[in-house]
């Protein structure tokens, strides 16, 4: 087994590719940490998308388990 680690040597902003060796400190950091928002940004829509998708489907059970059970709404006073 190889004990070398796969270092990025270019990286893509703005439609461009720099080399990494060529970034200061704080433009490394700054796009390390756009990288980290973009993903938990991108898992926050997911866990949203999963978390309405279970609504729904809980909100169709509750409908046929209303008509199994035959329970009628109450009419609506006027």
């Amino acid at each position: 087994m190889s004990n070398e680690q796969n270092e990025i040597e270019e990286v893509t902003i703005f439609d461009k590719v720099y080399k990494t060796a060529n970034l200061t400190p704080r433009v490394a950091q700054s796009f390390v940490a756009i990288q980290r928002m973009d993903k938990e940004a991108q898992e926050a829509n997911y866990q949203s998308v999963k978390a309405a998708s279970a609504v729904e489907f809980q909100k169709q059970q509750l409908k046929t388990m209303l008509e199994e059970d035959e329970i009628e709404a109450e009419e609506a006073e006027s």
